[in-house]
């Protein structure tokens, strides 16, 4: 394997893991506090979480995307040091003006609109721990532009490892409550928050640049809308099926999309290793062959994930759920075949950033919202969650085909994905409903095949060549 296809294999497997093990640690974690926590505790906990997700994008200015696409167009070391300064200093100075604003604001806003969660200490804690998550953000992105892979996975995932511990101690130990997770968020975010300034003011110099100030909101303020659109996205389904049907639905409904989206681990890995390659690369003569080679694997791992995900989808809920949750395996590959399309969208996002299109990106997003909206409105009262299954798959199909329009990347191989889109729904289906067998072992070893035949034919539609696309070669040659 040459030098580049080593570099973005071990960049894959550290996203990877820094993917996984939080996912790992707050599955272990989640029945332990289940057993300390109410259930207005846990409302109350999702509330607030949800309202700091939409301070979180407004927050974040989506600045981060601004330093990735144009950290490699700085001429120089060191201006590119003063540009990872420059955004630092706009991210912590808008931030701080941030948090004020809302230490004054949203106690009216909770009298106003007759919430009844008390901003005090729960609102105000929300807050002051999504300021540090904020901040978080270019450090983050500085260890990933500069391609320390290492770096970025011990920063975010040490962090996360010592939130965890800090709220079993504070929680299971102490008997804190709700309140012991928002304690120790703090007690771990406020140490960290100094090893972020630490990081970026050994690295580069941090002051302030009107000049780059103007440009850089410039360049990410039309992508805020679609940051904010994706999150309605994300919650409107939940939020209507919760007026229409039982909660027995919803509840099926939740557990087959928290099976479905374990398909982001592998998008989110990929995505965060071939950013800042595309980024790079893309004032290059190499950018279009490069940006062509990434897409057919980025393609080729997405699809075997989502459908090795559907395939054992049936296993899964008879694991995870009672008797009455696993009828819900049938509506799996429906859901998978929305959060494929995401992953596809977001590389297609990612060449748009590079041609600075960002008002294209948020359009297509916005859209989407809209579809997903409607249709949830119009379909989930007669349909139930098999609606809000139609409706994410409309929603990401109208972001794809407009990416897919705009989007310049050789090759897009429509053909070829919408054949495996076809199978990624289908074949998974027919198996569990058709097949009678009864031994588990047998199962899973003739779904473990269906994985391996369906990764061949992906293989092979996708016309990857490892040694012609990366000069892989698993074997060393022997000279003479």
């Amino acid at each position: 394997m040459n030098l580049q296809g080593r570099k973005v294999l071990g960049a894959t497997v550290f996203y990877s893991l820094g993917e996984i093990i939080p996912r790992v640690l707050a599955f272990f974690l989640l029945p332990i506090l289940t057993r300390y926590l109410s259930t207005s505790e846990y409302g109350i906990n999702s509330y607030i979480n949800a309202v700091m997700a939409f301070v979180y994008v407004i927050a974040s200015l989506s600045l981060n995307s601004y330093v990735l696409r144009h950290y490699y167009l700085e001429p120089d070391e060191k201006e590119k040091k003063r540009l990872v300064g420059d955004i630092f200093l706009i991210i912590c100075a808008f931030n701080v003006v941030l948090l004020g604003l809302q230490i004054l604001i949203v106690p009216y806003l909770l009298s106003a609109f007759n919430i009844k969660i008390p901003f005090y200490p729960y609102f105000f804690l929300g807050i002051i721990n999504n300021f540090f998550d904020v901040i978080s953000i270019i450090p983050l992105v500085l260890y990933r532009v500069k391609g320390n892979t290492k770096a970025f996975f011990n920063l975010s995932v040490s962090r996360i490892i010592f939130q965890y511990a800090a709220t079993y101690v504070l929680v299971v130990i102490l008997h804190l409550g709700l309140l012991g997770t928002f304690y120790a968020r703090l007690l771990i975010n406020i140490p960290f928050g100094i090893i972020y300034y630490l990081i970026i003011s050994q690295y580069a110099p941090i002051r302030f640049n009107f000049k780059r100030l103007k440009e850089a909101l410039t360049f990410s303020l039309p992508l805020i809308p679609g940051g904010l659109s994706y999150l309605i996205i994300t919650i409107s389904d939940r939020i209507i099926l919760e007026r229409f049907v039982g909660l027995n639905e919803i509840g099926i409904y939740s557990v087959a999309v928290t099976i479905s989206i374990a398909l982001n681990v592998v998008i989110q890995a990929l995505y965060k290793t071939i950013e800042p390659i595309l980024f790079k690369a893309y004032a290059t003569d190499d950018f279009a062959s490069l940006s062509a080679r990434l897409y057919k694997y980025y393609l080729l791992f997405v699809y075997i994930g989502g459908f090795g995900i559907a395939i054992i989808a049936k296993e899964v809920f008879r694991f995870m759920g009672s008797k009455a949750f696993q009828a819900g395996y049938v509506i799996v590959p429906g859901m998978i075949l929305a959060v494929i399309l995401s992953g596809v969208n977001l590389y297609l996002n990612t060449i748009l950033i590079a041609e600075k299109k960002q008002k294209i990106i948020s359009l297509s997003i916005i859209l989407s919202a809209v579809v997903s909206i409607t249709l949830n409105f119009i379909l989930i009262p007669h349909y139930g969650y098999y609606g809000a299954i139609v409706a994410a798959f409309s929603a990401s199909l109208v972001g794809n085909i407009i990416s897919q329009c705009y989007a310049r990347v050789n090759g897009k191989m429509l053909i070829q994905q919408l054949v495996l889109l076809v199978l990624v729904l289908s074949v998974p289906l027919l198996f569990d409903l058709f097949s009678n067998f009864s031994n588990l072992l047998v199962i899973l070893l003739i779904k473990a095949l269906m994985v391996l035949i369906f990764s061949g034919l992906t293989f092979v539609l996708l016309g990857c060549n490892l040694k012609k696309d990366w000069n892989f070669l698993l074997f060393s040659r022997k000279t003479a």
